[in-house]
């Protein structure tokens, strides 16, 4: 009965048995999960991000954003080659000019706030917050997405797609099992206070009341560019961190992914952050198997809906 209920979920559990076995030292792993449990207890007790990262000067933010997810990423690498100092791809030029130029394109993302600023320019007073909420949702096909297309186009002669934004090896199915799985913990996860305070993202700003528009209508655009902007998300995590570096990392690139998307997370509740690392590490191993990033955009965009859904729900 058990077999025939895991059955379903293949080849997930066979993507994860393989990686632990191939890639669990317990020295590494005991050293990232200490790096880990500090940087977010200490982001969390000192709000460190939105208090000294995201700060209001344009410039001075960027650097500090490439700081603060150089310090994940590199700080990641580090452990890795401590543990395992025959690691050769910290001589690779290749990896330096990956992980670098992938640094400086999730800190500009991580840093530019124009959305706003362009949606005055493009509608009346009154509906340029919800304007500028779309576009910020938008934004990622233009700071994520754009760039690794070309980095792609340099350097495609190496990969067999586009980091993985291919339809070979898709499966659905256990990644629909793992959204059924995950109900009844978001169904939990919206009972707290903490929760409800950042979701549902979706927010009308008084459109609907000032120009009469149901809020469906409203929500309908936004839940779409929401749910969309999960693509150049996972693009770049599963797909260039794991699918990309894996060329010079292998099996190693998928902990300093883990621990800079863990970072991702950090102005959302402490409960995602923590999360985000058991998530970004299946979905990491589904990725660097399946050499696909389809089931991570189903299983995010997913999640990411389902919160909005159950929380607006909750509120009514």
């Amino acid at each position: 009965m058990i077999k025939n209920i895991f059955s379903y979920f293949n080849p997930l559990p066979k993507y994860i048995s393989s990686f632990v076995k191939e890639d669990f030292v317990l020295l590494k792993y005991l050293l990232i999960s200490i790096f880990l449990a500090l940087t977010i207890g200490i982001n969390y007790w000192l709000d460190f991000e939105t208090n000294y990262v995201a700060v209001s000067e344009n410039y001075s933010r960027f650097i500090r954003y490439i700081a603060f997810y150089g310090f994940a990423y590199f700080g990641a690498v580090l452990i890795i080659w401590l543990v395992n100092k025959d690691s050769n791809f910290i001589k690779d030029s290749f990896f330096w000019k990956l992980s670098l130029i992938g640094l400086l394109i999730i800190s500009f993302d991580g840093s530019y706030r124009g959305t706003y600023e362009i949606a005055r320019k493009l509608v009346d007073v009154n509906a340029y917050l919800y304007v500028g909420r779309l576009l910020a949702e938008f934004r990622n096909f233009i700071t994520i997405f754009i760039p690794l297309l070309l980095v792609w186009l340099f350097i495609k002669q190496y990969y067999e797609s586009f980091f993985g934004l291919t339809f070979k090896n898709v499966i659905i199915k256990p990644y629909l099992l793992l959204l059924l799985i995950m109900l009844p913990l978001i169904v939990l996860a919206a009972q707290d206070p903490s929760f409800l305070k950042t979701y549902p993202m979706f927010k009308s700003y008084g459109v609907d009341t000032y120009y009469g528009i149901g809020i469906g209508w409203l929500a309908i655009p936004y839940e779409f560019f929401y749910g969309s902007a999960f693509l150049p998300v996972e693009l770049f995590f599963r797909g260039f961190l794991v699918i990309g570096i894996a060329k010079v990392m292998g099996k190693d690139a998928i902990l300093p992914m883990v621990c800079m998307y863990a970072f991702l997370h950090f102005e959302k509740p402490m409960g995602e952050a923590i999360s985000s690392v058991f998530g970004g590490y299946l979905l990491g191993a589904f990725a660097y198997y399946s050499k696909n990033i389809w089931g991570g955009v189903f299983v995010h965009g997913g999640i990411a809906l389902l919160m909005e859904a159950i929380a607006a729900l909750v509120k009514m």
